[in-house]
């Protein structure tokens, strides 16, 4: 509400008060004037940061803040990244993909990323492009900053080169018994912009 509508909302409060007062006979004292205060407005709940060491960081977080596909995805990919930081399937992991995908993912994990010692980096940025929920399914794309989430050696050195963009990722998810679950995961060119903040 703007200062101008308050002003004229009190004045015509203060008027209506004023008429009927006048219009008692009542020896009673002046009513004590109220305090009216703006209501709230509402505020974005803050970005949960990653149960085990990592933390997917995303740069749109205002838009998809109450979006529970996006907050699905973005703790599956914690949990994935954190368990190839920590060497062991976490919890967070086993609940947040289909059963071929976490087969696949721990096959992946125990093959190349923990016989190698490699990792990621513990703050991933990352952008939500779009989400579409319809009944129980729902789709998404979003970009992870290449850098950041590209495996690196023992030293900290990169893997493999890596370009400087934001990595494309094309998600479906399912929801089974409450939760939304990952039941497909693939990534395929990149998204526009510049370096995350």
């Amino acid at each position: 509400m703007s200062r101008q509508s308050l002003v004229a909302s009190v004045a015509v409060l203060a008027l209506l008060l004023g008429v009927s007062a006048c219009g008692s006979d009542d020896d009673k004292a002046d009513p004590k004037p109220t305090r009216t205060t703006a209501s709230p407005t509402p505020t974005t709940p803050t970005q949960p940061k990653g149960a085990d060491g990592v933390t997917v960081e995303i740069q749109n977080w205002d838009a998809h803040a109450d979006d529970p596909a996006v907050l699905a995805w973005k703790q599956a990919t914690e949990a994935f990244s954190a368990s190839s930081n920590n060497r062991k399937v976490l919890p967070g992991m086993r609940t947040a993909y289909s059963k071929p995908i976490f087969r696949q993912y721990v096959r992946n994990l125990q093959t190349y990323v923990w016989k190698n010692d490699w990792h990621v980096t513990p703050r991933i940025p990352a952008k939500v492009q779009q989400s579409r929920i319809s009944g129980s399914k729902a789709t998404l794309v979003t970009c992870l900053w290449a850098p950041a989430y590209a495996l690196r050696k023992e030293n900290g050195s990169l893997v493999a080169k890596t370009a400087e963009k934001w990595s494309r990722e094309n998600v479906e998810l399912k929801s089974v018994d409450g939760r939304w679950v990952i039941t497909k995961d693939t990534f395929k060119g990149y998204c526009s912009g510049g370096a995350p903040a």
